[in-house]
């Protein structure tokens, strides 16, 4: 979709960069209450791989976005083929980062892992919740008066 603005320039929405950014508006929601729980009950390191899981989850998102976005763009062609590699590739980075935390040693590692791997199914499920109840993309509902 196309949108004039301003001086006649056309903008295009970013849908995927709108639900990337509601995902980490939830992230930054949830973490700090995570962290929190997590650690009073494990310590500080716990408290730390909590921050470092949901960086790198809401990082993951964001490229996941600014990629299919832009492949949405310029090559629409190319999309399916494009959100599969950049999937593995990504899924190869998450891994290499893992193994980062775990080498360095400067987390609880057994809560990284779960909070990687929770996190993203909490937000996924959070926001299919937010989307099937306001029946639009996150941030495009209409607002009352527009149409």
């Amino acid at each position: 979709m196309t949108d004039t603005a301003g001086a006649g320039a056309p903008t295009i929405d970013r849908i995927e960069a709108t639900i990337a950014v509601d995902l980490a508006k939830k992230a930054l929601l949830a973490a700090p209450v995570v962290a929190l729980v997590l650690g009073l009950w494990r310590g500080p390191d716990a408290a730390l791989a909590v921050v470092l899981a949901v960086a790198v989850v809401v990082a993951n998102l964001f490229a996941a976005a600014e990629i299919l976005g832009f492949t949405a763009r310029h090559a629409p062609h190319l999309l399916t083929g494009v959100a599969l590699m950049s999937f593995l590739g990504r899924l190869i980075a998450i891994t290499a980062i893992g193994v980062g935390v775990k080498a360095l040693g400067i987390t609880d590692w057994p809560v990284f892992c779960l909070v990687l791997l929770g996190g993203y199914f909490v937000l996924l499920i959070w926001e299919l919740r937010s989307v099937s109840m306001s029946l639009a993309y996150p941030g495009l509902k209409p607002k009352p008066g527009e149409s």
